[in-house]
């Protein structure tokens, strides 16, 4: 195994390929009890054509199959589920779709070795039949249906699509009821047997246990699976327009206070000979101190009871950044001009800067003291940037306001999403 050293922190993370096909990351930590597990898959809601086999027909699926598949895994060849399984242990298992990957995780603090070859069977033992897909219908269904009348829900998908031409970010993680509905086992098999492969997943292990038995297990339990060929799945990448749809949208919903998003979509391209992890880096620097908690703004806005909240958000998502303030307030017009402004005139001083990073530097170490937030900011890594990222803290430490400022003069303010949701009218 290779140990991936993190410069400055003093952590060691563990790394190698089952089989030489499914990476496995692994940190140990002697000072808790339990094991935290992340089996991930390459594959989310977004990801609804593919191509297999360097070929060049595209096979398309309804929209949220990746989150059907999530469901229909726990089920056990018996009739029982895999909580069922995992209940006899005292252990915690679940699992959640996102657009880009879908993950199955589990918390164990007894009965690691049989909690984990657990996980890679139910998860890797595909048990789908007609009418458990047919069942499963009604519950997703009824599942969907109450989230999608939650106005945040509406919220949320409103401001996206304001953002977005053609990303498939704007639709439902779990699809809509049509889309549900005409969903058959054939779409099932053909998704779960092209993507859920070890080629095509990863996994993570943090807390306290021993790296090699752990590994070791992972792969004497793929040796015993008959794994199909790897098909190499190619989602369908689609060219989206530099553009936001819509600057303005307003909405209703069952809410006591008015929620507002305001976001700014920049293409990642302009931001050239600026290195992948400092841009995001320098990206929630700037919003941390133009809109975070201690920022004047902020500040301002509440000494003025403008707001009840705030909150900031910056997500790489294909080809653009896109930097978000979220607020609750009463007074929707008068705080949207205040961001507005704010974006507009986006600034940093040195001291800020300093402040900022050691902040940063900080609560990197202390991260170090939890296992759930380890193992999912290697997922993140791994996600971002298909690989560990060992000098982080160089990466922050590096930063000038020379180089804050090169960014802030690319940020597209201009390029900016708002959606207002209001109180029903009485």
């Amino acid at each position: 195994m290779k140990e991936i050293e993190l410069k400055g922190l003093k952590e060691i993370i563990y790394y190698d390929k089952a089989l030489n096909q499914m990476p496995v990351y692994i940190w140990k930590n002697e000072k808790v009890k339990g094991v935290f597990s992340a089996l991930c898959v390459h594959y989310g809601s977004i990801h609804q054509e593919f191509k297999l086999n360097g070929k060049n027909k595209y096979y398309k699926v309804p929209s949220g199959i990746a989150h059907f598949i999530e469901h229909l895994n726990f089920y056990e060849p018996d009739g029982s589920t895999a909580t069922d399984f995992y209940a006899k242990y005292g252990s915690e298992v679940n699992a959640f779709t996102t657009f880009d990957y879908t993950c199955y995780h589990l918390y164990a603090t007894n009965s690691i070795k049989e909690n984990l070859n657990h996980l890679l069977d139910f998860v890797l033992t595909p048990n789908f039949n007609k009418k458990m897909v047919n069942k499963e219908k009604n519950i997703i269904i009824e599942e969907l249906t109450m989230d999608q009348d939650l106005p945040e829900t509406k919220f949320f998908y409103s401001h996206y699509n304001n953002l977005f031409h053609k990303y498939k970010y704007n639709e439902p993680i779990t699809g809509r009821k049509e889309d549900v509905s005409n969903t058959s086992i054939e779409d099932i098999e053909l998704v779960y047997d092209s993507f859920y492969h070890p080629k095509n997943m990863f996994m993570v292990v943090t807390g306290n246990m021993n790296p090699y038995d752990i590994f070791k297990l992972v792969e004497e339990n793929l040796k015993k699976k008959k794994l199909p060929t790897y098909k190499n799945p190619k989602p369908k990448k689609y060219r989206e327009e530099s553009k936001i749809v819509n600057s303005y949208t307003e909405l209703e919903g069952n809410v006591e206070t008015a929620k507002v998003k305001i976001s700014v979509k920049t293409p990642i391209s302009v931001f050239k000979n600026v290195n992948a992890v400092e841009l995001r880096l320098m990206s929630s620097l700037i919003m941390n101190s133009n809109f975070g908690p201690t920022s004047d703004l902020k500040e301002y806005l509440m000494e003025k009871e403008l707001m009840n909240y705030m909150g900031i958000n910056r997500s790489f998502i294909g080809d653009y950044m896109i930097l978000t303030v979220t607020i609750e307030t009463k007074y929707p017009k008068e705080v949207i001009k205040e961001i507005k402004e704010q974006f507009k005139k986006l600034e940093m001083t040195e001291e800020d800067l300093t402040r900022k990073v050691n902040s940063s530097i900080a609560s990197m170490v202390l991260m170090y003291d939890d296992i759930m937030n380890v193992n999912n900011t290697i997922q993140e890594e791994i996600l971002t940037y298909k690989t560990i990222v060992d000098n982080l803290k160089e990466h922050l430490e590096n930063i000038t306001l020379e180089d804050i400022n090169k960014v802030i003069k690319k940020i597209d303010v201009k390029n900016m999403a708002i959606t207002v949701l209001n109180p029903k009218k009485k």
